[in-house]
């Protein structure tokens, strides 16, 4: 009975997870990915601190939900893509090493160099941000300042990080 509670309240947050990686009904996938996410949202469910069904927690379920279920899709398409290119490969698999340790060292390289020029501040939102996962709210609680400062600190990490863009 809790199973089929949590489904019905929070279905919508699997639809959209299936919007937002552009995975619509008609996909051939569609069946699996929904699948997937039903997996993922109970799994969610059992390991979250709080009661998912009661409404004062609804809003940091969903956004715990959601994270999960995204991960959880992203997982799958870098399977099947990495499952699609061992059937697609070629004999030359020396190329495909030296390429991804090529790209590998690139993607260090550019670490290192974003690194350097951020402020001990900034590198602290971006590993809140993203290692921690954390909101822009629970970032700024957390360093004691406002959520106006906390975006400064985001727009001079992305101001910082537009030579990633230009390759």
């Amino acid at each position: 009975m809790t199973l089929t509670a949590l489904l019905d309240q929070y279905q919508g947050v699997i639809y959209s997870e299936l919007k937002k990686m552009h995975i619509y009904p008609g996909s051939q996938d569609y069946d699996d990915y929904f699948q997937l996410a039903c997996i993922k949202l109970f799994e969610t469910y059992k390991t979250c601190s709080c009661d998912a069904l009661l409404e004062e927690n609804r809003y940091r379920f969903v956004n715990y939900a959601s994270q999960s279920i995204r991960w959880a899709f992203l997982d799958q398409k870098r399977r099947d893509r990495h499952l699609g290119d061992h059937e697609e490969q070629s004999d030359d698999i020396v190329v495909a090493v030296e390429t991804g340790f090529e790209d590998e060292i690139a993607f260090i390289e550019n670490y290192h160099q974003l690194m350097d020029q951020l402020t001990i501040k900034e590198q602290r939102f971006l590993y809140d941000r993203f290692y921690l996962n954390l909101t822009m709210t629970d970032i700024a609680k957390k360093h004691g300042v406002s959520r106006k400062t906390i975006h400064l600190w985001r727009q001079g990490l992305q101001e910082k990080a537009q030579f990633l863009k230009k390759g």
